[in-house]
Protein backbone atom coordinates (compact mmCIF):
# COMPACT_ATOMS: atom_id res chain seq x y z
CA UNK A 1 0.00 0.00 0.00
CA UNK A 2 1.26 3.09 -1.12
CA UNK A 3 1.18 5.94 1.66
CA UNK A 4 0.53 9.96 -0.04
CA UNK A 5 3.25 11.74 1.96
CA UNK A 6 0.74 14.95 2.01
CA UNK A 7 -1.49 13.11 4.51
CA UNK A 8 -1.03 12.03 7.28
CA UNK A 9 -2.97 9.19 9.84
CA UNK A 10 -3.25 10.22 13.41
CA UNK A 11 -2.86 7.87 16.31
CA UNK A 12 -6.81 7.96 17.70
CA UNK A 13 -8.40 8.62 14.24
CA UNK A 14 -11.15 6.76 12.09
CA UNK A 15 -8.51 6.70 9.59
CA UNK A 16 -5.94 4.98 11.52
CA UNK A 17 -5.60 1.55 9.85
CA UNK A 18 -5.69 -0.01 13.74
CA UNK A 19 -9.62 0.50 14.13
CA UNK A 20 -11.44 -1.81 12.75
CA UNK A 21 -14.33 -1.68 10.11
CA UNK A 22 -16.84 -2.22 12.54
CA UNK A 23 -16.04 0.79 14.57
CA UNK A 24 -16.02 3.19 11.87
CA UNK A 25 -19.41 1.35 10.95
CA UNK A 26 -20.92 2.27 13.98
CA UNK A 27 -19.39 5.95 14.37
CA UNK A 28 -20.63 6.76 10.74
CA UNK A 29 -24.43 5.23 11.94
CA UNK A 30 -24.18 7.02 15.20
CA UNK A 31 -23.08 10.54 13.22
CA UNK A 32 -26.61 9.90 10.81
CA UNK A 33 -28.43 9.02 14.08
CA UNK A 34 -27.70 12.43 15.80
CA UNK A 35 -28.48 14.48 12.26
CA UNK A 36 -31.42 12.67 12.20
CA UNK A 37 -32.65 13.75 15.67
CA UNK A 38 -31.73 17.01 15.18
CA UNK A 39 -33.90 17.48 11.86
CA UNK A 40 -36.26 16.43 13.64
CA UNK A 41 -36.01 18.48 16.58
CA UNK A 42 -35.89 21.35 14.15
CA UNK A 43 -39.31 20.73 12.32
CA UNK A 44 -40.95 20.06 15.57
CA UNK A 45 -39.95 23.28 17.26
CA UNK A 46 -40.43 25.45 14.07
CA UNK A 47 -42.83 23.30 11.38
CA UNK A 48 -45.94 21.74 11.89
CA UNK A 49 -48.04 19.55 9.20
CA UNK A 50 -51.54 20.21 8.65
CA UNK A 51 -54.29 18.35 6.65
CA UNK A 52 -56.94 20.34 5.24
CA UNK A 53 -60.69 19.02 5.82
CA UNK A 54 -63.67 20.48 4.69
CA UNK A 55 -64.35 23.23 2.32
CA UNK A 56 -64.53 26.48 4.50
CA UNK A 57 -61.39 27.85 3.62
CA UNK A 58 -62.34 27.55 -0.43
CA UNK A 59 -61.33 28.86 -2.89
CA UNK A 60 -57.59 29.44 -1.09
CA UNK A 61 -57.79 25.71 0.26
CA UNK A 62 -59.14 22.19 -1.11
CA UNK A 63 -60.15 19.54 1.43
CA UNK A 64 -57.13 17.24 1.42
CA UNK A 65 -54.38 19.94 0.66
CA UNK A 66 -51.44 19.40 3.15
CA UNK A 67 -49.62 22.14 4.61
CA UNK A 68 -46.52 23.66 6.51
CA UNK A 69 -47.47 25.82 9.13
CA UNK A 70 -44.57 27.90 10.92
CA UNK A 71 -45.12 27.62 14.45
CA UNK A 72 -42.18 29.49 16.38
CA UNK A 73 -42.70 32.66 17.82
CA UNK A 74 -45.63 33.41 15.54
CA UNK A 75 -47.59 36.49 16.37
CA UNK A 76 -51.01 36.89 14.71
CA UNK A 77 -51.17 39.41 11.78
CA UNK A 78 -54.57 39.95 9.81
CA UNK A 79 -55.18 37.70 6.69
CA UNK A 80 -53.14 35.18 7.96
CA UNK A 81 -53.92 31.49 7.44
CA UNK A 82 -54.34 29.64 10.86
CA UNK A 83 -54.22 26.46 12.13
CA UNK A 84 -55.88 26.69 15.69
CA UNK A 85 -56.30 23.91 18.30
CA UNK A 86 -60.20 23.39 19.01
CA UNK A 87 -60.23 20.44 20.55
CA UNK A 88 -61.12 21.67 23.82
CA UNK A 89 -64.58 22.65 22.36
CA UNK A 90 -64.91 21.30 18.46
CA UNK A 91 -62.92 17.67 19.46
CA UNK A 92 -60.42 18.77 16.08
CA UNK A 93 -58.47 21.34 15.36
CA UNK A 94 -59.55 24.00 12.43
CA UNK A 95 -58.14 26.22 10.03
CA UNK A 96 -59.04 29.50 9.36
CA UNK A 97 -58.00 33.08 8.24
CA UNK A 98 -56.95 35.84 11.07
CA UNK A 99 -59.79 39.11 10.55
CA UNK A 100 -58.69 40.94 13.58
CA UNK A 101 -56.92 40.94 16.30
CA UNK A 102 -56.06 42.40 19.88
CA UNK A 103 -57.94 45.54 20.00
CA UNK A 104 -60.10 45.75 16.64
CA UNK A 105 -63.38 46.75 16.60
CA UNK A 106 -64.60 44.03 14.21
CA UNK A 107 -68.83 43.77 12.64
CA UNK A 108 -70.45 42.53 10.05
CA UNK A 109 -73.21 44.28 7.80
CA UNK A 110 -75.13 40.92 6.58
CA UNK A 111 -77.37 43.68 4.10
CA UNK A 112 -74.52 44.88 2.36
CA UNK A 113 -72.44 41.22 2.89
CA UNK A 114 -69.42 43.15 4.22
CA UNK A 115 -67.02 42.75 6.86
CA UNK A 116 -65.80 45.94 8.63
CA UNK A 117 -62.37 45.97 10.83
CA UNK A 118 -61.93 49.26 12.94
CA UNK A 119 -64.99 51.40 10.73
CA UNK A 120 -62.98 50.16 7.32
CA UNK A 121 -64.84 47.88 4.92
CA UNK A 122 -61.90 44.76 4.26
CA UNK A 123 -60.77 44.25 0.99
CA UNK A 124 -61.48 40.47 0.65
CA UNK A 125 -60.50 39.13 -2.83
CA UNK A 126 -59.72 35.81 -1.40
CA UNK A 127 -63.13 34.78 -0.60
CA UNK A 128 -65.76 32.56 -2.27
CA UNK A 129 -68.80 34.46 -2.05
CA UNK A 130 -70.24 37.42 0.10
CA UNK A 131 -70.79 36.84 3.39
CA UNK A 132 -74.36 35.88 4.04
CA UNK A 133 -74.05 33.37 6.67
CA UNK A 134 -75.08 34.80 10.15
CA UNK A 135 -73.66 33.15 13.12
CA UNK A 136 -75.04 32.84 16.72
CA UNK A 137 -72.81 35.43 18.37
CA UNK A 138 -73.08 38.81 19.04
CA UNK A 139 -71.46 40.94 16.71
CA UNK A 140 -69.91 44.22 16.49
CA UNK A 141 -67.40 43.50 19.12
CA UNK A 142 -63.95 45.00 20.64
CA UNK A 143 -61.58 42.17 20.28
CA UNK A 144 -59.80 41.62 23.86
CA UNK A 145 -56.11 41.75 24.42
CA UNK A 146 -54.95 37.88 23.88
CA UNK A 147 -57.90 36.89 21.46
CA UNK A 148 -58.53 37.20 17.75
CA UNK A 149 -61.36 36.83 15.02
CA UNK A 150 -61.13 34.08 12.47
CA UNK A 151 -63.13 32.93 9.37
CA UNK A 152 -63.00 30.88 6.64
CA UNK A 153 -62.96 32.05 3.01
CA UNK A 154 -65.81 29.96 2.38
CA UNK A 155 -68.12 32.21 4.39
CA UNK A 156 -71.11 30.83 4.25
CA UNK A 157 -70.00 27.35 4.97
CA UNK A 158 -67.44 28.34 7.68
CA UNK A 159 -68.07 27.72 11.12
CA UNK A 160 -65.92 30.10 12.40
CA UNK A 161 -65.63 33.06 14.90
CA UNK A 162 -69.02 33.90 14.23
CA UNK A 163 -70.48 31.10 15.92
CA UNK A 164 -70.36 30.43 20.03
CA UNK A 165 -69.21 27.32 19.87
CA UNK A 166 -65.66 28.67 18.25
CA UNK A 167 -65.88 32.27 18.91
CA UNK A 168 -63.14 34.51 19.48
CA UNK A 169 -59.53 32.54 19.82
CA UNK A 170 -57.23 32.77 22.43
CA UNK A 171 -53.48 33.63 20.54
CA UNK A 172 -52.29 30.65 22.70
CA UNK A 173 -54.57 28.27 20.79
CA UNK A 174 -52.92 28.91 17.59
CA UNK A 175 -50.31 26.97 16.24
CA UNK A 176 -49.24 28.95 13.97
CA UNK A 177 -49.35 30.33 10.15
CA UNK A 178 -49.76 28.00 7.43
CA UNK A 179 -47.18 29.31 4.75
CA UNK A 180 -47.20 26.09 2.03
CA UNK A 181 -49.18 23.78 0.22
CA UNK A 182 -47.08 20.83 -0.24
CA UNK A 183 -49.75 18.36 -1.57
CA UNK A 184 -51.59 17.65 -4.08
CA UNK A 185 -48.32 18.27 -6.18
CA UNK A 186 -50.67 20.04 -8.95
CA UNK A 187 -51.29 22.72 -6.35
CA UNK A 188 -47.77 23.05 -4.34
CA UNK A 189 -47.69 27.04 -3.70
CA UNK A 190 -46.61 29.31 -1.29
CA UNK A 191 -49.10 31.05 1.01
CA UNK A 192 -49.05 34.85 1.45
Amino acid sequence: MEENPNSQVVKGSLLNEEVSKGVREIFDWGVSFIFAIVICAFITMFVMFFTVSGDSMLPTLNNGDRLFVSKFMYTPQKGDIVTINTMDNLDKNIIKRVIATSGDSFEIDYDTHEVYVNGKLLDEPYIYEPTSLRGDWNIPVIVPNGYVVVMGDNRNHSFDSRFKDVGLIKTSQLYGKAFMVFWPFNRIRTLG
